[in-house]
């Protein structure tokens, strides 16, 4: 899906002819740590609200900023003003309930008298119908629970304040993720990354990647590269190898040739000694063959300056 058609499945919220319902839903963690989606029952005046808060929150985000760019998060490139399409085959076991979830199947009720505010995971948001329709995913944090024995609340009740008696679940205008057409989109990577164990997901993904290397046998000591993977950092940059890399097709002698033949990265890449393999004795090494096997480096023809092709990095003459 590219951004024009994730705008156009976004922009039903803008539509004020066609009836477009609300509906809140409420994952709640189980003591068996297993999950169960809630129905919430909001009032309609709750309702027109929260539409008319996200759809603010839409357009300026979706439809009024030219600059925002959809990427795939498997390139591992995190801009700022983009919007992450999840393309990875490990999915996030902690957001399966909400891959699952129809919004228009019958759920239970969520029951102040049954159930603990403070069990809720996350508010999942769905705008459209049965034929059209997203879901907005919040992830409920610690803080967006404001609980009664923590704080002296005062509430206006007529002409008198009363104590505050029960806990309150407190939703803004923030978006972390977005479902729609049976696909993610992530728009707060640092949430999927510390609540849904993303970071874990990255590196068995790049260890992958790694056997990919493995079969070119261009690395003598594969083994360095392996444990690069455990800082997440790095497993990023393997994680962007892409299988169908035309580099990854090419011989091996023709890569080594290319590097031995660079006049930079000849001198930051050591080979072993027959000459024919890459040995990894230093981070830098690693990352500019990393580079090397994504086709990361090109030349600029105005300046005569070599390039990471991403970010545009000279590569350093140190």
């Amino acid at each position: 899906m590219n951004l024009e058609e994730l705008r156009e499945q976004l922009d039903i919220i803008n539509d004020d002819v066609n009836p477009i319902g609300i509906n809140v839903h409420l994952i709640k963690k189980n003591d068996d740590e297993t999950e169960t989606i809630l129905k919430a029952d909001i009032s309609i005046e709750l309702a027109n609200e929260l539409k008319e808060i996200f759809r603010t929150t839409i357009n300026n985000k979706f439809f009024n900023n030219e600059e925002l760019v959809l990427r795939e998060i498997s390139s591992s490139i995190e801009t700022v003003n983009s919007i992450f399409y999840y393309d990875l085959e490990e999915f996030p076991e902690k957001l399966s309930s909400a891959n699952n979830f129809d919004p228009f199947t019958e759920y239970e009720d969520f029951s102040f008298n049954n159930h603990d505010i403070e069990s809720i995971k996350a508010i999942l948001i769905t705008v459209g119908n049965v034929d059209n329709y997203f879901t907005i995913y919040k992830h409920v944090y610690p803080v967006t629970i404001v609980r009664q024995d923590r704080m002296l609340g005062f509430l206006p009740i007529g002409d008198r304040f009363e104590k505050l008696n029960s806990n309150i679940l407190q939703i803004n205008n923030s978006i972390d993720f977005l479902f729609t057409n049976d696909n993610l989109f992530v728009n707060n990577i640092k949430t999927l990354s510390s609540a849904y164990g993303y970071n874990e997901i990255i590196k068995n993904q790049a260890r992958e990647n790694i056997t990919l290397i493995q079969n070119l046998d261009l690395i003598d000591n594969i083994a360095e590269l392996t444990s690069f993977v455990d800082n997440i950092k790095y497993a990023k940059r393997v994680l962007r190898i892409n299988a169908n890399s035309p580099v990854l097709q090419l011989a091996k002698l023709r890569i080594i040739d290319f590097i031995t033949n660079h006049p930079k990265l000849s001198t930051k890449i050591r080979m072993n000694i027959t000459n024919d393999r890459i040995m990894l004795d230093t981070d830098i090494s690693k990352i500019i063959t990393i580079g090397i096997l994504n086709d990361d480096y090109l030349k600029s023809n105005l300046t005569d300056l070599d390039y990471e092709s991403e970010n545009k990095s000279e590569i350093e003459e140190n």
